[in-house]
């Protein structure tokens, strides 16, 4: 599951990138959350009846903080900043992660998991720094992408202590469910149907968006409740720093040379992954404070 989600999530901004030919950035992340909402009610509408008074809160903090407000942050830092860049900054989730659970939970800091966080962001440094172009009237917009991974990391730790009781289908149908109709409404609220009946490429586009809200953030958001659910929140947010590593495999696909150098920053980045996850990290003891409720 977690090489699976490297490679939808690390894909996504491809799919971003098409979808800005015919669409605004706004346009982009609410038609991603209409799809996905759709989608997850098709196959999961019978668990609604599951829902309680007590899950509203906590859905409605996954539906905004973990789809809504990134799914308009990054693209709109795509409209501005190369890809690659904004690949880097989203691996910075695991290091909010660790900070919002570690005073979430009152678990105190060692060196571990800090050491495994900063090497992972290192190695996704090493391999994506060296490409980077970056206007400086522009870095304005490389806050966009670090606001969208606090409000990951929120939204992770409220999945892990909030929504234990669910399981993965549900935090999804959950959250999307509380954003979805808003969602719906805004994009028949603005010139989507010009778009579509004067733009050649719109179909395409939209097809793209709508691949990117099925696979990308219904079926990799199940995904990565599972993950949670099955692992700890920090080892599943650590799936950010794979990210990167997709983006390289696509550049090799696109006839780019691998270097001793991508093989360093590939290293990094597993070494930070393993120790987020080693017995006796933050992680581990926040993983056994939730086994015990």
């Amino acid at each position: 599951m977690f090489l699976l989600l490297a490679l939808i999530w690390g894909s996504s901004f491809i799919l971003m990138k098409r979808g800005l030919q015919s669409f605004s950035y706004a346009q982009i992340g609410m038609i991603r959350i209409t799809s996905a909402w759709l989608f997850t009610l098709l196959i999961a509408a019978p668990r609604l009846k599951k829902w309680k008074r007590k899950d509203t809160i906590p859905s409605a903090i996954v539906g905004y903080f973990g789809n809504a407000i990134p799914y308009i942050l990054f693209p709109l830092a795509v409209t501005r900043l190369d890809s690659s860049l904004v690949g880097i900054l989203n691996s910075m989730v695991p290091l909010f992660t660790l900070i919002i659970g570690l005073v979430w939970f009152k678990v105190r800091v060692r060196w571990i998991g800090v050491t495994g966080i900063f090497l992972g962001l290192m190695g996704a440094l090493w391999l994506l720094l060296p490409g980077m172009k970056v206007n400086p009237d522009n870095l304005l917009y490389g806050f966009y992408p670090i606001i969208a991974t606090i409000c990951y990391a929120l939204s992770i730790n409220t999945i892990n202590s909030k929504m234990q009781d669910l399981d993965s289908l549900a935090i999804t149908l959950f959250s999307t469910t509380m954003v979805g109709p808003v969602a719906l409404i805004y994009v028949f609220s603005t010139d989507f149907i010009e778009i579509m009946q004067t733009d050649a490429a719109a179909w395409l586009n939209l097809a793209y968006i709508g691949l990117l809200g099925v696979v990308g953030t219904s079926l990799a958001v199940i995904l990565f409740n599972i993950l949670i659910k099955g692992t700890s929140s920090l080892f599943a947010a650590s799936v950010t720093y794979a990210i990167p590593l997709v983006a390289l495999l696509w550049g090799v696909w696109d006839g780019e040379a691998i270097g001793f150098g991508h093989l360093i920053g590939m290293l990094l980045i597993l070494a930070g992954v393993y120790l987020v996850n080693l017995k006796g990290s933050p992680a581990d003891r926040i993983r056994k404070r939730l086994s015990k409720k």
